[in-house]
């Protein structure tokens, strides 16, 4: 199978008698066949209505432009809700241990040291990463991945 790829105006031919020229009209294109009347010429859908595909063509037709553009914006928006669940449960990992050196502080062998100057400022600052967390969890969770 001979593929071609044309732009608008020009043609090709076949044997001695047959030409095909393709003109783009708007997003579609119109193609011009001259062949002698005693050479059937039909759409594919109609042909394939009565008779099988011919061999060697594709299977499916290419995505119109517009079509191709959608499908690109989907991907990118996959990509940037994967990036931002990364981006939370990096951020999560982080507040877990900001929170786990806090209440190590606060009850391990320096907490003596630390008891009556630090340890509400360390309370305040547990309270606060209660809190991001809390907004995290309530944040829209992206199920589509």
């Amino acid at each position: 199978m001979l593929s071609l790829q044309m732009k608008s105006g020009e043609y090709l031919t076949i044997g001695e008698n047959i030409a095909v020229q393709v003109f783009q009209a708007g997003s579609s294109f119109r193609v011009s066949v001259q062949a002698p009347r005693e050479i059937p010429i039909l759409r594919g859908e109609v042909r394939e209505r009565t008779a099988e595909r011919p061999e060697g063509l594709l299977n499916k037709r290419p995505k119109s432009p517009a079509d191709q553009k959608r499908d690109a914006r989907k991907l990118a928006e996959m990509a940037e809700r994967r990036q931002r669940r990364q981006e939370l449960r990096q951020d999560r990992v982080e507040l877990m241990q900001q929170m786990d050196r806090l209440l190590d502080k606060m009850g391990g062998p320096e907490a003596d040291q630390t008891q009556g100057k630090d340890l509400e400022g360390m309370r305040r600052e547990v309270k606060a990463l209660l809190a991001r967390l809390e907004r995290m969890e309530r944040a829209p969770a992206d199920s589509n991945e």
